[in-house]
């Protein structure tokens, strides 16, 4: 099951401008997994070997110009394209993928391409006073999907190619009435559109529960705005609190058409609102302590499709949020300790999910994780991660993994 990502940056300057360039490839072609079926146990049984080979292109390039020493312009461009192609295969025994009992009997394949270009003035407005001004175009376009399920009326289908733009604004403006007070307040607009999986993916799991992709899926907007305060303390101390809220439109979300069947959807409306809570101490450069807290309010205010889920919690989204640990820096190591607790979600849209420990449900939890690395010269680290520290047990869907070590090393040309 290799995911293999390769990255390749550039930096430089031309004249009074900076460039950044990042060209990025995943390569997911020997992605598969194995799955037990209705009647198996955990000494074998029925069975699914499911492939999912999947490419993924990146471009980024962004430009940072400073413009008669008060507007610092920052532009560009950005391209994503990716193509998948899932197929599932019966097993007579899920612990050997190479048991097939039958031929493919599930494909699912499409394509998409993202295109977005941005524009950004940061203007000087006062010695005090800083603001933002910028927008983004976005392009999308999903083609080629097909999918094929044996012995199911009206399969194979194939798909027309479809496309959205949006045009996304956004403002901000930043006022430090003194060196220890920092006031921001933004408001913007966003678009995201549906991945691959949303549209052409279905798949069904132990139990007889389907999730179903809908090939019809729009794109979700979202209007945003926040209003904060950065507090400097003490002597390297800084408090952060910030109020935000998110109107969303044509959401995303998983819908429970029937008790084995949850679809994916487009909701009419949805909101969250919620506060940010953020401390931070840092004693000299080499130590720093942080903790924040994230409480959110989510709920779907309109929703032809499903009315019953109107006034309930946004699937997939914790009330509670809080993370909090240090890091060490000292020469050539660096050392740091993570904790991470988030609120049981829901996976239904009418919330009656509200067991616990089992399969299927978004338990509760706190995790913890470390890292040590090792800078060894300028362009080379080397690094040892354990997460999961306590080897704390929950579902987040399935049963989360419990305490893993990995070792990596990396070069920076």
């Amino acid at each position: 099951m290799a995911r293999n990502l390769y990255n390749l940056g550039l930096e430089t300057d031309i004249a009074d401008t900076k460039i950044k360039l990042l060209l990025g490839y995943l390569d997911q072609n020997n992605y598969w997994w194995v799955q037990p079926d209705t009647g198996a146990t955990i000494n074998g049984g029925p069975g699914k070997y499911s492939q999912a080979p999947t490419d993924t292109y990146i471009a980024d390039l962004q430009l940072t110009t400073l413009l008669f020493n008060k507007h610092l312009l920052t532009y560009g461009v950005s391209f994503k394209t990716a193509w998948t192609d899932v197929t599932e295969q019966p097993l007579s025994n899920w612990q050997d993928r190479n048991t097939p009992s039958r031929g493919v009997t599930y494909e699912a394949k499409g394509r998409d391409k993202n295109f977005g270009v941005f524009f950004q003035d940061e203007i000087q407005l006062h010695e005090k006073l800083t603001a933002f001004v910028g927008v983004r175009g976005d392009w999308w376009e999903t083609y080629d999907g097909y999918i094929a399920q044996s012995g199911v009326d009206g399969y194979p289908k194939s798909y027309d190619s479809r496309s959205k733009s949006a045009f996304s604004p956004k403002g901000a403006l930043v006022y430090k009435p003194s060196e220890i007070t920092t006031l921001r307040a933004s408001v913007g607009r966003a678009f995201r559109a549906p991945g691959l999986y949303d549209l052409y993916r279905t798949t069904t799991y132990q139990g007889g529960v389907t999730y179903a992709g809908n090939p019809d899926l729009k794109p979700e907007t979202i209007t945003s705005w926040d209003i904060g305060i950065e507090q400097k303390l003490w002597e390297g101390a800084t408090v952060k609190v910030s109020y935000f809220e998110n109107y969303l439109q044509d959401i995303i979300y998983s819908a429970n058409t029937t008790a084995t069947l949850i679809d994916k959807v487009n909701a009419g409306k949805a909101e969250n609102k919620g506060v940010e809570l953020e401390a931070e101490q840092r004693f000299d450069k080499w130590l720093r302590l942080f903790a924040n807290l994230t409480l959110t309010d989510s709920k779907i205010t309109e929703n032809d499709a499903r009315p019953a889920s109107i006034g309930k919690h946004l699937t997939y989204v914790p009330d509670v949020m809080v993370n909090l640990g240090g890091d060490y820096e000292k020469g050539p190591f660096i050392a740091s300790l993570v904790g991470r607790y988030r609120s049981k979600q829901y996976t239904t849209d009418d919330n009656t999910d509200i067991t616990s420990g089992v399969y299927g449900v978004y338990d509760a939890y706190f995790t913890a994780d470390a890292n040590v690395s090792y800078k060894a010269t300028p362009w080379a680290k080397v690094s040892f991660s354990v997460n999961n520290i306590m080897d704390k047990e929950y579902y987040a869907y399935s049963l989360a993994p419990g305490r893993f070590w990995f070792a990596d090393f990396t070069l920076t040309f």
